[in-house]
């Protein structure tokens, strides 16, 4: 097993934690779970390590390989993963805009907050960006929510 680096993001943690104990509890090798997922096995060992910011998608590969749901992977405990559950592009682009909304902030406003730029924001609003772990963490904490939440139904 990896051992996480002291310097670890907060947001990239949970999301070390629960690869190594899902692969631990599956009986997984990062190279078989590396195969499944369609990820690159230094990748994985990068991010057991919480040395690696990666993207949405190889977060959704990575859950989907282990059947827990993309928000809950990077949460607190991995729940398993339903049948017809929304592709997470569609459910980030709805929590994003639902909570957006919900605290009367443009597009524009949220990117003062949040550091990140507005045109990001409307990509990923529009599904047609792939975000970071590190971009999503900046969005979900400038709309006070856990990046976990911003992830989940």
């Amino acid at each position: 097993m990896s051992a996480k680096a002291p310097d670890t993001p907060p947001f990239l943690a949970p999301l070390a934690e629960n690869l190594i104990a899902l692969r631990a509890t599956g009986n997984w090798s990062i190279a078989a779970l590396a195969e499944q997922a369609r990820v690159n096995p230094r990748m994985i060992r990068l991010m057991e390590q919480g040395q690696v910011n990666v993207s949405l998608n190889t977060v959704d590969k990575l859950a989907r390989a282990l059947g827990v749901t993309t928000g809950s992977l990077v949460g607190l405990r991995p729940v398993a993963r339903q049948e017809g559950d929304a592709p997470i592009e569609e459910l980030l682009a709805h929590k994003l805009v639902s909570a957006r909304k919900a605290l009367m902030l443009t597009q524009d406003t949220l990117g003062q907050r949040s550091g990140v730029s507005m045109y990001v924001i409307a990509h990923i609003e529009r599904q047609a960006r792939n975000p970071s772990l590190q971009t999503l963490a900046k969005l979900a904490a400038s709309l006070d929510l856990s990046l976990e939440a911003l992830l989940s139904k």
